[in-house]
């Protein structure tokens, strides 16, 4: 037989906040987490699809930041930040470029 339980509304409405509370303290932790992630030249080679060499120089060149471990050779880290960073850059850059394309296609149309 099953049996009705009564709830106050109130106390309805408590629990839901402290689940509320709960999740936005996991999603702060995962957050948290990733910014101290931290990835060899290899592994973010890897994640990016590209050749070591390549990664290397882009850290190099200081186009992706990264911690050296000794000096300003040998190994280094690259945090997750500073490939996500990396990423929105890149992104960023393929939007002005096919706005520059649309404005060379409509000026070359005007010329025409």
């Amino acid at each position: 037989m099953e049996g009705v339980a009564l709830i106050k509304t109130s106390e309805l409405t408590e629990l839901l906040n402290e689940i509320k509370s709960v999740k936005e303290e996991v999603k702060r932790l995962r957050e948290q987490e990733e910014n101290l992630k931290a990835y060899s030249i290899q592994q973010t080679a890897d994640l990016l699809s590209l050749h070591y060499n390549s990664v290397r120089k882009l850290v190099l060149s200081r186009k992706l930041f990264a911690k050296f471990l000794e000096g300003e050779s040998g190994k280094c880290t690259i945090p997750a930040w500073a490939i996500k960073e990396y990423l929105h850059k890149q992104e960023e850059r393929k939007k002005q470029m096919q706005k520059s394309k649309t404005t060379l296609k409509e000026f070359k149309d005007i010329q025409k």
